[in-house]
């Protein structure tokens, strides 16, 4: 009986989580604007490599224009409410 409960507990808790990042990374790799070769290699690295393959790829991933354009906007959203966070109150 614990036998099956710790092989339910490798199953939900590290293979499917696991399973779901290299699924992502694959997803990741079809989706992005990568040239022919390029895609065909991480995604021959990533299915030859499951678990290192996949690391190796979201390590080394460089950010897309789209990417880099939402992270300077939220940081120009965060720049602009930032001063009036740290306004003094009247009595202070």
């Amino acid at each position: 009986m614990t036998l099956i409960a710790a092989s339910t507990a490798v199953w939900v808790f590290i293979l499917i989580p696991l399973a779901v990042v290299w699924a992502l990374g694959i997803v990741d790799i079809v989706r992005r604007p990568l040239s022919p070769a390029l895609t065909a290699g991480w995604i021959l690295v990533v299915v030859l490599l499951p678990l290192i393959g996949t690391l190796i790829y979201f390590l080394l991933r460089k950010p897309t224009e789209e990417e880099m354009r939402h992270a300077q906007q939220a940081r120009g959203e965060l720049g602009d409410s930032s001063p009036a966070v740290h306004q003094r109150l009247p009595g202070e």
